[in-house]
């Protein structure tokens, strides 16, 4: 429960969709299962989620599983089964009305029809993930003529970036409402928004979740949370206002690497983290972490050092894609992401310096927060314990990432699965609480069963009354165990 700090979020597939598959890796450390709805059909979403579930019953995980929609992605048409190969000088045709390859006159479909509208002469086309470089030569009618910079083949379904051109598209399409409502209907924990380019594009989120709980009569006293994939050069212009409303956020690394300049990206994702934590919202780093675990018992020395450098920057989570969803080694893969975590974790890049005097006035349960980590570090406590019904003082103590573990008595499932994407935070399950000593003896009560502490052990524990009210926390206290 508490043997590492950072997160671990795992797409599930085909690779792993068996319950002792799952089970295994929730043992291994994962904390969230990403469903990709870019993939898959409802009946085999619906088989995935109540596998999570039980293997996450097994082994007294409290798993969050977090649906991430599909978004606008552009995409290839239909292509021959064996692809086709581009060659370095090759003109070539994007043609946004056509859904099948023409040998005859080399034109590659596009599924996104308007999108001969927003691009110009010179401007560059990527193709699978920038495996394949096209400049635009001419735009006439549905027709976007093309050279080819780089070769490679294209097969069918490929992602089409378009780094130089602004696409006026919200994030959320129309299959993306569909498949919202069904998670809404099976009580996702978290939604991850694909291609989010402004504020609006999560608000449409947040609204049309609402929207379909009042429909399906769903009554959730907390919300389902969103996260936010940073993905487009838009979404990192517009950064500040997508943390103010999003509830988390994804550095998606694949796309964003070719919407901006590749080296730039290592920057940005530490830029990223600092400002999720900065706003207490929960960070992912993504896309390619441990990408030669698909095919390899082991990682490279490259892909051990990427994972250990987002530890170093402190995000909330890393997560893995084909490495578990297709790939051959989705348990190993976990083992390993864990163990490189562990190990960074132990060392001392991993070690914040205390929280600086803020120049602008605190809330007191945000002062608390910092306190409750310099507060630790003076008394050799065991570990911190705080109440939250709807996650955000856990959230808060989180952001000034103590080295003690944050040990989150809350009263709901879906908070406690939510609050296991946040960095330090084990939470767990208590009755309502009416008083502080009551919650402060229940949830010793608990922690010891756990062996998570011992008689005369140090704790604290930061509280208010009445418990766990939102805007309450006013109590920090050094108690004895």
């Amino acid at each position: 429960m508490l043997d590492k700090r950072t997160k671990i979020v795992c797409t599930i597939g085909p690779g792993c969709e068996d319950e002792d598959t799952l089970q295994s890796m929730v043992a291994a450390g994962m904390n969230v299962a990403r469903l990709n709805f870019s993939h898959g059909t409802y009946d085999n979403h619906e088989m995935l989620m109540e596998n999570i579930k039980t293997a996450a019953e097994s082994e007294d995980e409290p798993v969050a599983i977090m649906q991430d929609v599909q978004g606008p992605k552009i995409r290839v048409g239909n292509m021959p089964e064996e692809g086709v190969e581009l060659s370095e000088g090759d003109e070539v045709i994007l043609d946004t009305s056509k859904t099948d390859y023409s040998e005859k006159e080399a034109i590659i479909p596009v599924d996104y029809e308007e999108l001969h509208e927003h691009v110009k002469q010179n401007e560059r086309v990527f193709i699978d993930d920038g495996e394949i470089e096209l400049n635009i030569n001419s735009v006439k009618d549905t027709r976007i003529k093309t050279k080819v910079i780089s070769s490679g083949v294209v097969n069918s379904h490929k992602g089409i970036n378009v780094p130089d051109s602004t696409l006026k598209v919200r994030a959320i399409t129309e299959k993306d409402k569909e498949d919202i409502k069904f998670g809404v209907k099976h009580d996702v924990d978290l939604l991850a928004i694909s291609f989010v380019r402004t504020a609006d594009d999560v608000l449409d989120a947040k609204y049309l979740i609402k929207e379909y709980e009042k429909e399906l009569g769903k009554e959730n006293e907390q919300p389902i949370r969103i996260i936010a994939k940073i993905e487009r050069r838009d979404a990192v212009e517009n950064i500040e206002e997508i943390i103010d409303v999003a509830d988390g956020i994804m550095v998606a690394r694949g796309d964003l690497g070719i919407e901006i300049p590749a080296e730039k990206v290592p920057l940005q994702q530490k830029n990223l983290i600092d400002l999720a934590i900065k706003n207490s919202k929960p960070v992912i780093v993504a896309t390619q972490m441990l990408d030669s675990m698909q095919e390899s018992p082991r990682p490279t020395r490259a892909e051990v050092s990427d994972v250990s450098n987002a530890v170093i920057d402190h995000t909330d989570a890393v997560m893995l894609s084909n490495e578990t969803a297709t790939g051959d080694y989705p348990v190993e893969s976990v083992k390993t992401m864990a163990n490189i975590i562990k190990e960074t974790e132990d060392s001392h890049y991993d070690d914040l310096p205390p929280p600086k005097i803020q120049d602008h006035v605190l809330e007191t349960d945000e002062v608390l927060a910092s306190l409750s980590r310099i507060v630790s570090n003076e008394v050799n406590a065991k570990l911190i314990l705080a109440a939250s019904l709807s996650g955000k003082t856990a959230r808060l103590i989180s952001k000034f990432r103590p080295e003690l573990p944050i040990a989150v008595a809350t009263s709901t499932q879906r908070v406690q699965k939510q609050l296991n994407l946040s960095w330090g935070v084990a939470p767990f399950i208590l009755p309502d609480c009416s008083t502080i000593e009551e919650l402060i003896d229940r949830s010793v009560v608990y922690l010891k069963k756990h062996d998570l502490v011992e008689d005369n052990d140090k704790i604290i524990v930061v509280a208010g009354e009445p418990v766990g009210d939102p805007g309450q926390v006013n109590l920090l206290e050094v108690k004895q165990v």
